[in-house]
C-alpha cells in the first residue's frame, strides 16, 4: 500500500513540473501576444484623446491618463512581464492596464471618464 501511495505521489509531482513546460509559449508567441497590446495600448490612447475632443476629460487629464499608461507598459516591459488575457485587472494587478491606473475609481469598466467620474462607477460615493 505504501509503494502504491508513493509511486502515486511520485507521478502527481512529476506531472505537475512537467505539464507547465508543454504550456510555455513560443517565442513567436509572445510576440504576437506582444504587438498585439501595443495595438490596445495605441487604440486607448485615442480612445483619451477622443475624450479630451469632445470635452470630457481635460487636455492635463488626458496627458496624465496616457502617462501612466506609458508608466504601466514601460514596467511591464522592465520586469518581462507579459500582458495578462483577463478583464482590467486580469494578468497585472491593479493598475496594469487601462486609463484607471489603480484599483476601483479610475476610469475603467463602470468608472467613468465624465464630470461625474468621482460621484458614480467604481468606487465612488454614490455606491
Amino acid at each position: 500500500m505504501k509503494k502504491k501511495l508513493l509511486i502515486a505521489l511520485t507521478a502527481v509531482l512529476v506531472l505537475a513540473f512537467t505539464v507547465p513546460a508543454f504550456a510555455a509559449l513560443t517565442d513567436t508567441q509572445k510576440q504576437d501576444i506582444l504587438d498585439l497590446h501595443k495595438q490596445m495600448v495605441e487604440m486607448r490612447k485615442q480612445l483619451v484623446d477622443k475624450y479630451v475632443e469632445s470635452g470630457e476629460l481635460t487636455a492635463d487629464q488626458g496627458q496624465a491618463i496616457k502617462d501612466r499608461m506609458d508608466q504601466a507598459e514601460q514596467y511591464r516591459q522592465d520586469n518581462d512581464i507579459l500582458p495578462g488575457a483577463g478583464f482590467r485587472n486580469g494578468g497585472g494587478g491593479c493598475g496594469a492596464y487601462g486609463a484607471g491606473g489603480g484599483c476601483g475609481g479610475g476610469a475603467g469598466f463602470r468608472g467613468g471618464f465624465g464630470a461625474n467620474a468621482n460621484l458614480q462607477g467604481a468606487g465612488g460615493i454614490l455606491n
